[in-house]
């Protein structure tokens, strides 16, 4: 039977001290009782969902958030209930978290987190868990020295080498992004130079299929990535397995100067319902990051201003 039940808003947050994250356990007689979550609850009539958010933290497990992030809306439906979570980042807190409602708590770090049970609902916020705000794009059209941009890219980017065919040069880039701590995604034709703990970014022409079966050759690939444009591109592809999507153009850019921008209501529209991070993409800066989170998205993408 189709569920109508009316949708259920969660503000719910990843909340981090010295590289672990905490997380709190569902009392048994919960809805997905038993299993793990990020502490949070649910909203009251008309309240915000960081006032709410605040509010469940202090009640649950008597700590006040002093800095916090959104991470993404994840739209879910249970074959008894629908739900909407905000999620946050929480860095920075005052107080000591115990779980004063008698569910237990525990500081765990992000690699842990795939050997623990969430409710499906969850599962996006585990794959989104440490995932850096800004994401470069490589494009040797504007780009000369693969390694030397590399180094010049800021502490922690998702590093994208588009249109870098496979070579010693792209190797070389690849390794000296992740002894720096850069994520990195490839595409499916670079996939010759794969390392461990690279991720990969799928593109509108790849046939999904393929691309799953090549993903699930690889070693844990992360964070996978894709691109939409618009709400047709969404229904299209909403079946991909992106852990993250940048969605463009928000502002005009040199590189797609006729492709009509979405401005910061339609990138708003747009991420609403994709469940997982989204970056802005489109004559965007480092400066623009405030924006884009509060339209609830998560970071910033560029060629040139970032």
């Amino acid at each position: 039977m189709l569920n109508t039940a009316p949708e259920v808003s969660v503000a719910c947050a990843v909340i981090w001290r010295n590289g672990q994250v905490l997380l709190a356990k569902r009392h048994a007689n919960a809805h997905q009782g038993g299993l793990w979550e990020f502490p949070g609850g649910k909203l009251e009539p008309g309240e915000p969902a960081d006032v709410c958010l605040a509010r469940e933290l202090s009640e649950e497990l008597g700590i006040v958030p002093e800095t916090v992030s959104p991470i993404c809306q994840i739209p879910w439906t249970y074959a008894d209930k629908t739900v909407r979570l905000w999620v946050f980042e929480v860095t920075q807190f005052a107080g000591e978290a115990v779980g004063r409602e008698g569910q237990p708590v525990r500081w765990v770090s992000p690699n842990q987190l795939e050997l623990l049970e969430f409710p499906a609902a969850n599962r996006a916020i585990v794959r989104a868990v440490g995932l850096p705000r800004q994401m470069r794009v490589f494009d040797a059209q504007v780009h000369q020295d693969a390694v030397g941009w590399v180094l010049a890219s800021p502490f922690e980017s998702i590093l994208y080498f588009r249109g870098m065919p496979p070579s010693r040069g792209l190797r070389d880039a690849i390794t000296t992004a992740k002894d720096l701590g850069h994520a990195v995604v490839l595409t499916l034709d670079q996939l010759a130079c794969f390392q461990p703990g690279c991720g990969v970014h799928l593109r509108k022409s790849d046939h999904i299929e393929h691309a799953c079966q090549m993903l699930e050759q690889l070693d844990r690939p992360w964070p996978l990535t894709a691109g939409i444009r618009s709400d047709d591109d969404w229904q299209r592809q909403r079946g991909w397995p992106a852990d993250a999507w940048l969605v463009s153009p928000v502002q005009p850019t040199p590189s797609h100067p006729d492709v009509k921008t979405l401005g910061w209501q339609g990138f708003a529209e747009l991420i609403r319902d994709l469940g997982a991070p989204a970056f802005a993409l489109g004559g965007m800066s480092a400066a623009d990051l405030p924006k884009v989170q509060a339209a609830f998205g998560y970071g910033v993408a560029g060629i040139r201003g970032l």
